[in-house]
């Protein structure tokens, strides 16, 4: 790059950086608000809480980064212009491709970033994500009791624990049981839930048990260890399975048995393996577009408002549309084509732009003041 290129280029630079900074963290705000059910439905600490929240955000940013860059682009290009830098640079001799090349630099770099992310980064952290929630979510003892407050699990049965350690094992039991014709009284000195495939309960230690039976008489039993059925109130241990985010490349591709059989077919996996492949492209056509914007015709000293409207439109329904061509091949493998056809597409219209040949609209005012100048 020249002098003015690599000027050109830290003007991109810094730009981007402050727009995915701000993507970032509406992509995290967003995030946040809808796992704030892990604190009040599940007790977690605020660790569990940001730990999740940060996992999912490699697949955020990675979608958000195109729109950073056309905001960085269109900014930074409407500053230069409105300086009148790139008229300067033009009238030196720089050539359109010299004025774009900083551009597509960026957006190149941008791009790789953008892959590296799709297909290494966000598949390791929304495994661990989903090993997260699988955890948390198969701990009964979080999700059944909060520490210090009785908690009804059902009709009839009522549970209050004083604390829970984080092995999930509870701390001085109280199990108040009215099912059926006789009322049961549990109390232990601690507790914990044992979850299989089959059923679920809660094995109670340095237990007691006071029943009051069908004739009025007070049973009172103490154990060294007893247990209290939870089948009614916690099903069975749920399997866990990597959706299609979660998965590699390879993965996606070549889906095994287990994947085509809950799917009904490999068309899902193919969807978004070509997905990850085919969305990097959104950033070169998105910055690209944002370069049309300003030098795709004739400079203006009346503002580019009307340019950028029409470029802010041909980029959102640009990515709309991709989002429903991701849709529809999940269900037709052959749409999987377009995933790469509308990104390419915006690439291709937007240098067509940037190259077009002199405008006409000069000659047809030429032309009018000839006409009104008398013979």
């Amino acid at each position: 790059m020249i002098l003015v290129q690599r000027y050109f280029f830290n003007q991109l630079l810094w730009p981007l950086l402050v727009a995915v900074a701000a993507f970032a963290g509406l992509a995290l705000l967003t995030q946040s608000l809808s796992n704030i059910d892990l604190i009040s439905g599940y007790s977690e600490t605020t660790f569990t809480f940001l730990k999740v929240t940060v996992l999912a955000l490699p697949q955020l940013t990675a979608l958000l980064v195109p729109l950073a860059l056309f905001v960085a682009v269109l900014s930074t290009l409407n500053r230069l212009t409105g300086d009148s830098e790139t008229v300067i640079a033009s009238a030196a001799g720089m050539s359109r491709f010299g004025l774009i090349a900083p551009i597509l630099r960026l957006a190149v770099y941008v791009m790789i970033a953008n892959l590296v992310i799709n297909l290494f980064v966000q598949p390791l952290a929304y495994r661990e994500m989903r090993r997260s929630l699988h955890e948390l979510r198969s701990d009964v003892a979080a999700s059944l009791v909060t520490p210090g407050a009785f908690t009804q699990l059902g009709a009839g049965v009522t549970m209050y624990a004083r604390e829970r350690d984080r092995d999930g094992r509870m701390h001085d039991i109280l199990i108040h049981d009215t099912r059926g014709t006789s009322q049961a009284t549990f109390t232990a000195r601690e507790g914990y839930v044992v979850r299989t495939d089959a059923s679920s309960i809660m094995v109670l230690i340095d237990a007691n048990r006071q029943e009051i039976d069908e004739a009025g008489e007070l049973f009172y039993g103490t154990f060294d260890r007893t247990e209290f059925d939870l089948g009614d109130f916690v099903g069975p241990v749920d399997a866990m399975f990597f959706k299609e985010s979660d998965r590699f490349l390879h993965e996606l591709i070549w889906p095994d048995a287990g994947t085509i059989a809950r799917t009904g077919g490999p068309e899902r996996a193919w969807a978004e393996g070509h997905y990850r492949l085919s969305a990097p492209l959104y950033n070169l056509a998105f910055a690209l577009i944002a370069a049309a914007v300003f030098l795709g015709g004739d400079h203006s000293r009346m503002g580019y408002s009307r340019r950028v409207m029409i470029g802010v439109a041909a980029g959102m329904t640009m990515r709309l549309v991709g989002f429903g061509v991701q849709s529809a091949s999940a269900d037709d493998a052959a749409m999987n084509v377009a995933q790469y056809l509308v990104p390419l597409a915006g690439v291709i219209g937007s240098l067509l732009i940037i190259y077009w040949p002199a405008r006409r609209r000069p000659k047809r005012q030429s032309q009018a003041l000839q006409a009104e100048v008398p013979a």
